[in-house]
């Protein structure tokens, strides 16, 4: 009858830790869900729910690229285009810019050409004309002249102020050029 009365014991205090366990933990649980606080100041939120939107023109010209970019958003656009060259021995690229596009502009190490003037919706740039020199002699296959651009809100632009706008990489603006 020993046996029994010590294992009743041993069941019922291991039932009641259990229980007390229980019960603190429902407790500490309950807490967490329950605890709430109030924010207080503000952050300010930028969303732009239009922004610009437009698209490259490429039109061949011989060996030539014809590039122009037409801003088919419902806002004024700042855009600049980068032109790859083919870097292939007998291959020249050069370039033949209409007014108002330049390379003169801050962080420019890659070689983008920015229109310097906001692009109304449904117009376009003038063009930039990528010239093509192939040396016959030392390149015998095809090879591509590759055009991306990128464009950015007009809203930062004011005329006769150097800021273009923020693109990927940051704030551009242009810099001094020879003559000016």
């Amino acid at each position: 009858m020993g046996k029994q009365s010590l294992a009743k014991r041993v069941a019922l205090t291991v039932s009641a830790a259990l229980v007390i366990s229980l019960g603190v933990a429902a407790g500490t649980a309950w807490a967490y869900y329950t605890d709430t606080t109030k924010a207080a100041g503000m952050i300010q939120f930028k969303y732009n729910p239009n922004p610009p939107e437009t698209e490259v023109n490429e039109t061949p010209d011989g060996a030539n690229k014809v590039i122009s970019v037409t801003n088919t958003g419902d806002v004024d656009a700042m855009v600049r285009v980068k032109v790859f060259d083919p870097q292939i021995d007998g291959v020249e690229l050069t370039f033949e810019a209409a007014p108002g596009w330049t390379q003169a502009v801050s962080d420019n190490d890659e070689g983008w050409w920015y229109y310097t003037e906001p692009v109304a919706p449904k117009a376009s740039t003038p063009a930039l004309k990528a010239l093509v020199t192939v040396d016959t002699e030392k390149v015998a296959h095809g090879f591509d002249v590759a055009v991306v651009q990128q464009c950015t809100s007009a809203r930062a632009f004011e005329a006769g102020q150097p800021l273009l706008g923020t693109f990927a990489d940051g704030e551009k603006y242009l810099t001094a050029q020879d003559g000016e």
